[in-house]
């Protein structure tokens, strides 16, 4: 049985829920009386409408959720965006214990792209700002739940046959590379876009099926792709777990490191990436070998995760030109990120180990 996909926060109503909860498995004793629905995250870059939602329920049913997140991926510009987060939570995430939220319910009409989902309710998780940056000490917590989800999906074939799944082959980045440099100087008209990144992603384009090798072929896993600090939380209580990783919109098929990189890219300030990214590189891949991951030397794992700047590049030119990022909040986002981008290919000097 399925249920017609609401339009929107406006047409949830206790009646939906009720039936959604119970063909999820949530409940299916309980009847939602109410509702209190309070949106949140109003700039979310991909995100459609979220909203955290209160329910009563006619009676207490063990089980039953007290609160839930509901969510709604943008339609356009592509349908299968929302629908890779809803089958993450039904293909990738069922029946194994990965720090993700718990899934009570999702939906998709693969015709046009509309979706919903409900999930576990994590406010009480705590956050941390972009553009402030994280701490080495809390991008080892995210590296640690970044390994449990690869180290269950090492190798694993049956990825290959999940056509959901998001792949640099069905983008137009050569296009929106083309477009970048011009996007920037709309968006932070200060900032000239340094040359060692104009040659790397020059270098991208021309050379996009070795790219596309070294980032997501073999040994591949279930990747992220967007694992920035925005997309973790931390659990404040010693109950929690320490991190839960959301927002599965991009999700594919690649070299996990690749999602270390682009965690460490793009949330540690350059300093404190310089500092501790050999250390944070080596935890990461001690927690693959623990979680039985086999026949890849730390050695691998390091020039993997140089050449991961490229992923880091791809969301980085494909959020700059696709999205609006006219509001304060996205352009100091904007600026933050390129600016950790920079640094790291000054650094490293990726491209030379193609």
């Amino acid at each position: 049985m399925h249920l017609a996909i609401p339009d929107g926060l406006g047409s949830i109503t206790p009646e939906w829920l009720t039936e959604a909860l119970a063909l999820g498995g949530a409940s299916s004793a309980a009847t939602v009386t109410s509702i209190r629905m309070e949106r949140v995250g109003e700039e979310q870059g991909w995100t459609g409408e979220v909203a955290r939602c209160e329910l009563s329920y006619s009676h207490l049913v063990e089980g039953a959720p007290a609160s839930l997140i509901v969510k709604f991926s943008p339609r356009d510009p592509d349908p299968v965006f929302g629908l890779r987060e809803v089958r993450f939570y039904q293909e990738i995430a069922a029946g194994r214990d990965l720090p993700v939220p718990l899934y009570y319910y999702g939906q998709i009409d693969p015709r046009n792209g509309a979706n919903v989902l409900l999930l576990e309710d994590l406010s009480r998780f705590r956050t941390v700002n972009f553009v402030d940056g994280c701490t080495p000490a809390e991008a080892a917590v995210a590296v640690a739940g970044l390994a449990s989800i690869h180290a269950a999906w090492w190798g694993d074939d049956s990825l290959e046959s999940k056509d959901w799944l998001f792949t640099i082959a069905d983008t137009d980045f050569a296009d929106w590379w083309g477009q970048y440099p011009r996007s920037i100087k709309t968006i932070l008209p200060e900032i000239e876009v340094s040359r060692g990144l104009m040659e790397f992603g020059d270098r991208f384009v021309a050379e996009m099926p070795l790219m596309l090798d070294r980032i997501e072929g073999a040994p591949f896993t279930f990747i992220h792709r967007d694992a920035h600090i925005d997309n973790i939380l931390f659990g404040s209580d010693p109950a929690d777990r320490p991190a839960v990783l959301v927002d599965w919109q991009t999700a594919g098929r690649g070299r996990g490191v690749s999602d270390v990189a682009y965690l460490l890219i793009s949330s540690l300030r350059p300093p404190d990436r310089r500092r501790s990214e050999r250390r944070l590189v080596a935890t990461y891949h001690r927690h693959l070998i623990e979680l039985g991951v086999a026949g890849y030397t730390l050695d691998e794992c390091w020039t993997d995760y140089l050449i991961g700047a490229a992923s880091k590049l791809l969301i980085t030119v494909t959020a700059t030109v696709l999205l609006d990022n006219t509001s304060p909040h996205r352009r100091a986002w904007r600026r933050s990120d390129l600016e950790r981008l920079t640094a790291f290919i000054e650094d490293h000097d990726p491209i030379s180990y193609l």
